[in-house]
């Protein structure tokens, strides 16, 4: 993707060096474009070390294409503003908020933002003093541009709060580098986008006031979906166990998700099935407990413990699912299995008929042959569509590509 990273001029500037250098690492095309307050605070020269392919300063607009001719065309704003797929400002200063919401262009960034198509996505990382930020007339221009994400496919990131350059603590930080580089990897907006209902991670079965049984799905595969529906600009509903990947906090923000943490099975069956009725796709992919105690209020005391523990059967939530799901949805399931064969996957769909099962190889790494499946980036998968298999050994991403690809195609 080709990148526009505009840096305005905030202390918090130095940070765009690693926002630059994230992206590239992601394999996205980045120019950089330096307001005349940014200068101040980093050298261009540093982005190209980073492998930026170009770095432009306020008034380069001037000089161009006598000196910077590397791209076809004669004026630099509109030659940038038709090279880009995205712009991302960060960080937004309150001096150039104040000025682009009246649509001022005294600069190449201000020029090239008048002159963007308005199907090209627009990302703004507000970072400023607590006051200037609660200040009235911040908060009007903050309000303007935030209306302005209904003619253009626009989003304004809300700052963070700590310690800020000043010494004050309160809000206007800049959100950290990796939400940054994640929103800018997947932000996207479509017109009639699909909405996927994912569930991720492990549920709990409580035992006592104390005790739980659960297990170390770790919730990344529901992340990755996740990021992979929203860079194609569809819907997500993300139900996740809440010890689920810290990385979900990365996606939160973002427009077009709705995270729900879940703790129990029973939480987990009430959430997938309020949201199942609106979703196009269900992708079962979260680690849920099938085993339920007969909960005690107290914690069990040794001397009352037996050598045996009761236990049933917990609600099957993808099997309800399939007794409700109408012909134009989708649903995915998932087979967390130490014995990955073709005829167990054979009769677990003959008992639950999705119309794609995936199965995973796993192992907790506690009895024995080492982790597998849970917590790891990397995992054996075996594929049955159609009545056909596919055997793979992929990482998340591209497990998460290949089902969403399969899912919506």
């Amino acid at each position: 993707m080709r990148i526009i990273l505009g840096v305005c001029g905030s202390i918090s500037a130095y940070k765009s060096l690693d926002i630059a250098r994230e992206l590239f690492k992601k394999g996205h095309q980045v120019r950089v474009v330096l307001t005349k307050g940014s200068e101040k605070f980093v050298r261009p020269e540093v982005f190209r070390y980073l492998g930026c392919e170009e770095v432009y300063l306020a008034g380069d607009d001037f000089i161009y294409p006598a000196e910077k001719n590397d791209l076809e065309g004669t004026v630099l704003h509109v030659t940038l503003a038709k090279w880009c797929d995205r712009v991302v400002v960060a960080p937004l200063s309150a001096n150039f908020l104040a000025k682009i919401v009246r649509g001022e262009a005294f600069d190449l960034l201000s020029s090239l933002l008048l002159a963007l198509p308005a199907n090209i996505e627009l990302l703004f990382f507000p970072a400023m003093n607590t006051e200037m930020l609660s200040n009235p007339f911040t908060i009007e221009n903050l309000k303007l541009l935030n209306n302005l994400s209904q003619k253009f496919s626009l989003f304004v990131h809300p700052t963070s709060s700590g310690l800020l350059a000043c010494g004050d603590k309160g809000e206007g930080k800049l959100a950290s580098v990796e939400e940054i580089v994640e929103i800018t990897d997947c932000f996207k907006e479509v017109k009639n986008p699909k909405s996927i209902l994912i569930s991720t991670g492990a549920t709990k079965a409580p035992l006592d006031s104390v005790r739980y049984l659960t297990n170390r799905s770790s919730g990344l595969t529901g992340y990755y979906l996740a990021k992979e529906a929203l860079k194609l600009g569809h819907k997500v509903v993300l139900i996740a166990g809440e010890e689920s990947t810290s990385k979900l906090n990365l996606l939160i923000n973002i427009p077009n998700i709705k995270i729900i943490y879940v703790k129990t099975n029973s939480q987990m069956k009430d959430a997938v099935e309020s949201s199942f009725k609106e979703a196009d796709c269900y992708i079962s992919s979260a680690a849920i407990g099938d085993i339920e105690f007969d909960i005690k209020n107290q914690k069990i005391k040794k001397s009352d413990l037996s050598d045996s523990l009761m236990i049933t059967k917990a609600s099957d939530i993808l099997k309800g699912i399939l007794e409700i799901r109408r012909p134009d949805q989708k649903v995915v399931g998932f087979a967390a299995e130490t014995d990955l064969s073709e005829s167990l996957m054979q009769e677990k769909q003959s008992r639950k008929p999705v119309d794609l099962l995936v199965g995973t190889k796993v192992n907790n790494g506690l009895t024995g042959g080492e982790l597998q499946g849970f917590a790891t980036d990397r995992g054996q998968y075996l594929f049955l569509e159609n009545n056909q298999f596919l055997r793979a050994e992929l990482n998340k991403e591209e497990l998460a590509a290949l089902i969403i690809g399969k899912v919506l195609s």
